[in-house]
């Protein structure tokens, strides 16, 4: 990264945050920080997070064994799909078993889900049977804030637990609803008048929508307006997926385990015969060498045994959400 001083690293911890919906939310220099973030390549966007469950998505983590020679192939055909987030190659740091290495995020609409995952396996050619399905159960921790003056973290919703997302209720958007989205999901101007900027492009009032955001996020819709960087330019260039099978309370060990400010994700998920593991955890580094350290550390911390750490090798796509639109 390159250097920035404490008081910049101070602002872009706090746009991380989120920033108040109002007419001019920048304190002075935050915006200078911000336009510097971007031209430096450590901003990766600044706009609108929202939960996903609540715009009527359903989301889900897979897996896929490929053989090596394959493995370029199949990452580039599920890097495609628009519906796609994340794309990594995780390998286990310390077992030999043999375990999947193509591991996938996958994000569409309720109605659009099953047939799009089922597309995406007819593209693949591979059965369901060969893709490992490992929805959420439950969600104890979310939304990451890196602290580039440390290396902990800050976190926005600490151990609190929710439904299945296809379990959570979620309303029916109109078109009007669905372009405010679009527009302020990737990246909102960098201007003093940021939402005034945003209302003239839609051709609305900034009062309307100023209203309509607040309501959102009054609502949980909306998260938080804020920055997203990149987090190895932010420092943290180790990253892996922590997994632990859980032979008793699930959840009581998830908010042991979000409580730990090192953990930037966690999550319950179905055991499976061919992965059994129920408990997840994303931890960011910034060596190699505190990856298996931290690990060992948590687990030992949260009373949790038998687990893997799952290294994240090439990354083959890491890109926003980019909600209701038509590919």
């Amino acid at each position: 990264m390159k250097p920035y001083s404490t008081t910049e690293k101070e602002i872009l911890t706090r746009l991380q945050r989120g920033i108040e919906i109002t007419s001019q939310p920048f304190a002075p220099g935050e915006l200078k920080v911000l336009q510097k973030a971007q031209a430096d390549g450590l901003l990766r966007r600044f706009g609108g997070i929202f939960d996903a469950r609540r715009l009527g998505y359903g989301s889900i983590l897979c897996a896929l064994d490929v053989p090596p020679e394959q493995l370029e192939q199949k990452a580039a055909v599920i890097a495609g799909h628009p519906g796609v987030t994340h794309c990594y190659e995780r390998r286990p740091l310390h077992s030999s078993q043999s375990y999947p290495v193509l591991w996938f995020t996958l994000a569409m609409l309720h109605d659009e889900f099953e047939d799009g995952l089922n597309k995406l396996n007819s593209e693949l050619g591979t059965e369901n049977s060969e893709l490992l399905q490992l929805p959420a159960v439950k969600r104890f921790k979310v939304d990451v804030v890196f602290d580039l003056q440390a290396s902990a973290r800050d976190e926005t919703l600490p151990g609190r637990p929710v439904k299945v997302p296809c379990d959570e209720p979620f309303r029916i958007f109109s078109e009007e609803e669905k372009q405010l989205v679009r527009a302020i999901d990737q990246q909102l101007p960098l201007v003093d008048q940021p939402f005034a900027a945003l209302a003239a492009q839609l051709g609305r009032s900034e009062e309307a929508v100023l209203c309509a955001l607040r309501g959102w996020k009054e609502q949980g819709v909306l998260r938080r307006v804020g920055a997203v960087l990149y987090h190895r330019e932010a420092g943290f260039k180790a990253n892996a997926m922590c997994v632990w099978p859980v032979g008793g309370d699930v959840a009581a060990a998830g908010h042991r385990l979000a409580a730990r400010p090192e953990v930037t994700h966690c999550y319950q998920r179905p055991r499976l015969d061919a992965f059994p593991f129920d408990l997840y955890a994303m931890i960011h580094t910034r060596s190699w060498e505190q990856i298996d350290v931290l690990f060992r550390d948590l687990s030992a911390g949260c009373g949790l045994t038998g687990g893997e750490l799952f290294v994240s090798g090439r990354e083959f796509k890491k890109s926003s959400m980019k909600y209701f639109r038509e590919e």
